[in-house]
């Protein structure tokens, strides 16, 4: 079975073709218990974990796009909102937490 440190690695060698070490930061438990628009059709688990990791890139690798990815780009932090439609003050704390790591 694959830890959450292996899954995150191999996630990120797969979406970016990029490695390094990384650190926990933390997790919320995500719970649809009271969202009338899940059910059991849902790509979702009823209650679920979203995990938080900072990763130190030791080396970028040749981009292949052999995955689920076309591109690579590398962005500013404070431009993330730019790239991230779903942005918010919660995402915004979890990278402030990881930059300050």
């Amino acid at each position: 079975m694959e830890t959450p440190d292996e899954c995150l690695k191999r996630e990120a060698y797969e979406e970016a073709y990029i490695t390094g070490s990384c650190s926990l930061l933390g997790h919320i438990v995500v719970d649809h218990n009271e969202n009338p628009n899940w059910d059991e059709n849902s790509p979702y688990p009823l209650v679920g974990y979203q995990v938080f990791y900072r990763m130190d890139i030791d080396q970028l690798h040749e981009f292949k796009a052999e995955y689920e990815s076309i591109e690579r780009i590398v962005i500013n932090p404070d431009n993330v909102s730019e790239y991230h439609h779903g942005w918010g003050d919660m995402y915004q704390e979890i990278l402030h937490c990881a930059l300050q790591a």
